[in-house]
């Protein structure tokens, strides 16, 4: 769905969006943040270089790709993007990435808003709150949190029922053979000991498995 009052930029960011964060686009328009997020993401990434990155992951997604189908530097910038929402702020870019982009501004985190660290994703994760703000109510705390959600129904609701499962793989698989340490949620609730979480490699680095 899409936010009427929302401007045809807010509205496209959001869309796609979805697809880096793992959350509708009604849960991204309750945040609040999208505007300020688009414009944050412009300030620091550059206008010309994120409509380039931006015309390079809209590419990516609607040819039923992902973040392998990108640049190293814009894979970089997708990471970003994935931070801003699910924490507030924009963090620390890769040294190679910032200097790929020419950008004068320091390369440091800085939590974009205070409101943004109230609405960042990551509470929604664990059906959390962020302290001293959003109190789930008194006796909450003895309410068994639900069970996280089955595959296909995250699927369902990012509208990608009857869309092949790629991004991070190096081919189309179902959603019963997708990797447990690439599935959304928490690790711990998928039974996956963090010694079996691969580490990412850094931007520019070739993965030694595809070697």
């Amino acid at each position: 769905m899409a936010d009427p009052a929302a401007t045809a930029d807010v509205q496209d960011f959001v869309k796609f969006c979805v697809s880096l964060t793992g959350f509708t686009a009604f849960d991204l328009y309750a945040t609040d943040m999208a505007g300020a997020y688009l414009d944050t993401a412009r300030g620091q990434v550059g206008p010309e270089p994120f409509e380039t990155f931006w015309t390079a992951w809209k590419q990516a997604v609607t040819g039923g790709g992902g973040p392998q189908d990108l640049t190293p530097t814009h894979r970089e910038v997708a990471r970003a993007l994935v931070y801003l929402w699910y924490t507030g702020a924009w963090p620390r870019l890769a040294p190679a990435a910032h200097a790929d982009l020419r950008r004068e501004k320091a390369n440091a985190e800085f939590v974009v808003a205070p409101e943004a660290y109230v609405e960042g994703l990551v509470w929604r994760t664990f059906h959390g709150h962020p302290s001293g703000a959003k109190p789930p109510g008194f006796g909450t705390w003895g309410v068994r949190p639900p069970a996280p959600p089955e595959v296909q129904e995250l699927r369902d609701r990012v509208g990608v029922r009857d869309v092949a499962y790629r991004t991070g793989l190096d081919a189309e698989v179902s959603p019963e053979d997708i990797p447990a340490h690439l599935l959304p949620g928490f690790r711990a609730g998928r039974h996956v000991p963090p010694s079996k979480v691969p580490v990412a490699t850094a931007p520019g680095t070739v993965d030694e498995g595809r070697a």
